[in-house]
């Protein structure tokens, strides 16, 4: 049975301070339980969020990690899991949980038997966003009632039991330490080995959206990226860290066949004098993604 006091929060933060003290705050408000095992893990190359962790919340288990890359953070927050925990939660160093978000969690998860258990993200985009990102398609919330889930969790809010990662021996691949989706990847193979997934409506956290995100030029590389993403689950699934010109070939098909098709929704969109939105034009970028990777071109949004 998971109780508060044998599952863990991980939070892995890269020089966020100040949202970071904020969601420090909201586990230390949790109620319904006692205060939340916590571990965080800091990705500076300089330790810079200790002090932060050891006065804001001084239970925490603070770990300097200093290879860069988020699943190497990841893997750092799992190698830190006693090996008496019976679930492992992650959460975004710029996220607010709110006040009931563990204590559902936790009991959703004991009545569900799932493995996994996520929950909603609510995204703060200020007080007055602008008309093209609301006709853009992009302010989408994941919103689903309590139950069975098809999709893939993320390590924005979920509760995991720890025997994927301690019997089970899963772990965040670091060939996406730089560009991202490790926890979709994760969760993918997780998924196909068996897990099964729940969604927790009940159990929400926050997040406020940064000015510097709110522009089509940051959507656009958001897609690039997962063209990347995809293009990197292509290559780990074919064992092949210097691809040949057969698996390059392939790789760059799927970019071309995705560029098509965004097209062609885009297009429609014009037609109906609609607003093309984020999910029509998406495939292109993710198409555009890919051809990069086919053409040995690397994507690094956690690069430095």
């Amino acid at each position: 049975m998971i109780t508060a006091a044998n599952a863990y929060v991980c939070v892995c933060t890269f020089r966020r301070p100040e949202p970071l003290a904020q969601l420090l705050s909201s586990l230390r408000a949790q109620e319904r339980v006692a205060l939340p095992n916590l571990i965080v893990v800091d990705n500076s190359p300089d330790g810079a969020a200790r002090d932060q962790v050891r006065d804001q919340y001084p239970e925490a288990r603070y770990v300097h990690e200093p290879r860069p890359g988020i699943a190497a953070a990841r893997n750092a927050a799992l190698e830190a899991v006693p090996a008496e925990a019976e679930a492992v939660l992650f959460l975004d160093d710029d996220e607010r949980a709110a006040a009931n978000w563990l204590a559902t969690l936790i009991d959703c998860a004991n009545e569900s038997g799932a493995d996994t258990v996520s929950g909603p993200v609510i995204s703060h985009f200020g007080e007055d966003p602008p008309a093209w990102l609301l006709e853009s398609g992009f302010i989408r919330r994941t919103d689903f009632p309590t139950g069975p889930w098809d999709y893939r969790p993320a390590t924005n809010n979920v509760l995991v039991r720890a025997a994927w990662f301690r019997a089970a021996g899963f772990r965040f691949d670091e060939a996406f330490s730089f560009i991202g989706g490790e926890d979709s990847d994760l969760f993918g193979r997780m998924q196909a080995a068996g897990a099964r997934s729940w969604w927790c409506a009940e159990a929400v956290v926050l997040e406020d959206v940064p000015a510097d995100r709110l522009s089509p030029a940051w959507m656009r590389q958001r897609g690039i990226r997962a063209g990347h993403v995809r293009a990197t689950k292509l290559l780990r699934g074919a064992g092949r860290e210097h691809p040949g010109l057969r698996l390059r070939g392939r790789i760059a098909a799927e970019g071309f066949g995705r560029i098509g098709y965004g097209l062609v929704r885009t297009a429609a969109r014009r037609l109906q004098r609609a607003p093309v939105r984020y999910v029509d034009s998406i495939y292109h970028r993710e198409g555009l993604g890919m051809l990069q990777a086919a053409a040995g071109r690397r994507y690094e949004e956690y690069g430095r």
